[in-house]
């Protein structure tokens, strides 16, 4: 799962919110030096990307790609369902996504962590463009796809064919989507109980 999605499962399962965002960026030994709150927010996410990525219909849906881009499939799956999400965003959530986001912004405000240069690049974009609400919109996923890619350095190039087979075969991922995201949500909601012990 994407960023949207891990700070809503943080929101659904009372963890911390910068926490869930942090599994991406935190590598090793730098785990234990987090404290407890923001430690367990990193546990869940991991948990749940292992969740996502051995799901039957992520699978499945990583075999309709195309074989030139399936090695990305994850990450180009990651990214649209954080845009249906906010699109189905009522149908999860009675609180609006302009409020999480505010908490979220503050929380990352808040904490001044020093992991490593990717994350700094990110916390610095996300506070001064405020970039999440851009999902709502399905052109936003294009520009994340071009930013992926763009960390690549040339070595692969998959973001427009990728955003092609998006708009091709909506309907079946979002129905994908539908099925699947409330699993996760009960198996985030399983998993943080257990992680707080």
């Amino acid at each position: 799962m994407n960023y949207i999605a891990h700070i809503h499962l943080a929101d659904q399962t009372n963890t911390s919110l910068l926490g869930n965002f942090l599994g991406d960026f935190v590598k090793g030994d730098k785990l234990n030096a987090l404290p407890e709150e923001l430690k367990r927010g990193v546990q869940l996410h991991r948990k749940v990307d292992v969740f996502t990525d051995t799901h039957k219909d992520i699978l499945e849906l990583k075999k309709c790609f195309p074989d030139a881009i399936r090695k990305v499939a994850g990450i180009v799956l990651d990214i649209y369902f954080d845009f249906l999400l906010m699109t189905h965003w009522e149908q999860y959530s009675h609180k609006k996504s302009s409020h999480l986001f505010e908490e979220f912004y503050i929380e990352l405000t808040q904490h001044d962590l020093s992991l490593n240069e990717r994350y700094a690049f990110v916390r610095r974009g996300l506070l001064e463009y405020n970039w999440l609400a851009n999902y709502e919109d399905d052109s936003h996923c294009l520009a994340a796809l071009l930013s992926v890619e763009k960390r690549f350095n040339g070595r692969l190039t998959f973001a427009h064919d990728a955003n092609t087979f998006l708009q091709n075969n909506n309907l079946q991922i979002e129905c994908a989507f539908l099925r699947f995201y409330p699993q996760l949500l009960d198996y985030a909601k399983v998993t943080s109980r257990q992680l707080k012990g």
